[in-house]
């Protein structure tokens, strides 16, 4: 009868082996016991991984669509805020001008002009709002702000004024109001943004714009109307005060019409919140049936893992035992 021997140094490392071996077996069983699915997804497949691969590109993409509605969700909610804002350092100051116009007296004008005047660069500021690393209404030119500040804006009306021989308040505000809507004039030393963003994708079936700018009509026009009153504040225009209360009245009139304007771009932006919402809710929804199905494709049976889990610890234990006894054997036990 033939026998085969190992060495000392070859059985230590079959040990060593055996006792990786039912550690990792231990190991996986546990972790399977512990999360219910299973460590070996092809294996526990059989290979017929289409199904689960299926699955979870799927998740993927949905995750990257929640990323997007996450995304958009608190890009309107802030500019919700900013016309929020704008709507409440505005709220009062239409009428106010438009009653100073009308009495015309020269400290109380003044004061309000003064108030005026600090309110523009206010709205300014509001519209140049950055969210992170992007500016809120600055299109995709988000490295930047939209608006020019409010002396480049003066400073340019005052020009364009002075070049149209505008005296009168009728011509002074058509000058401004020839400037704003000239796209060499605010669309291109005012409005310094870029062109709105394109249609952001933020499900498998829907899109939503939201490519709103510092340009729209709405934000135009309150700024022309603050933009009038700053310009009697400076008083570079027109010495006359008959002119310069005429223009206040003016000023007054067109921030009170610019509020029914900006309520109805709020509108429009909580049209796109509502659409934006409606696509996360289902997202989400077809999220959680993706995430029980990939549960079910993978899950294990728990008493099965655990079985697996406690032969592994009882093999384990043995295999201590035999080498924790035979390191005490030597030549002299046989002698």
């Amino acid at each position: 009868m033939t026998s085969t021997s190992i060495g000392d140094m070859a059985h230590t490392f079959m040990l060593r082996r055996q006792t990786v071996a039912l550690k990792q077996e231990a190991q996986i069983a546990g972790t399977e016991l512990a999360t219910g699915r299973t460590a070996d997804a092809a294996q526990h497949l059989r290979g017929d991984v289409m199904r689960l691969s299926g699955i979870e590109t799927s998740l993927t993409r949905l995750s990257a669509f929640q990323v997007a509605t996450n995304d958009a969700a608190i890009t309107t909610s802030s500019m919700q805020q900013v016309l929020a804002n704008v709507d409440q350092m505005t709220q009062t100051l239409g009428s106010t001008l438009l009653n100073a116009g009308t009495m015309g007296e020269a400290g109380t004008l003044s004061a309000f002009l003064q108030d005026a005047d600090q309110r523009f660069q206010s709205v300014v500021a509001s519209f140049n709002t950055r969210l992170g690393e992007g500016s809120l209404f600055a299109g995709v030119a988000t490295d930047g702000p939209a608006l020019a500040d409010t002396d480049t804006i003066l400073q340019t009306l005052e020009v364009a004024i002075s070049a149209a021989g505008a005296v009168t308040a009728t011509e002074i505000e058509a000058a401004v109001t020839t400037w704003f809507e000239d796209p060499a004039g605010f669309d291109t030393i005012g409005y310094i943004g870029g062109n709105a963003t394109s249609a952001q994708v933020i499900s498998a079936e829907d899109k939503v714009n939201i490519g709103f700018t510092a340009r729209d009509p709405a934000i135009r026009d309150t700024l022309m109307a603050l933009s009038l009153a700053s310009l009697m504040h400076r008083g570079n225009v027109t010495s006359s005060g008959s002119v310069q209360a005429d223009l206040t009245r003016r000023s007054g009139e067109l921030l009170v019409q610019s509020h029914s304007d900006r309520a109805t771009l709020a509108g429009r932006i909580g049209i796109a919140e509502a659409r934006i919402e409606e696509a996360s809710t289902r997202n989400e929804t077809e999220r959680s049936a993706l995430q029980m199905l990939q549960s079910n494709v993978l899950g294990v049976d728990p008493f099965e893992a655990a079985t697996r889990m406690e032969s592994a610890q009882d093999q384990l234990e043995t295999l201590y035992a035999i080498t924790a006894r035979l390191s005490r054997l030597s030549l002299v036990d046989f002698l």
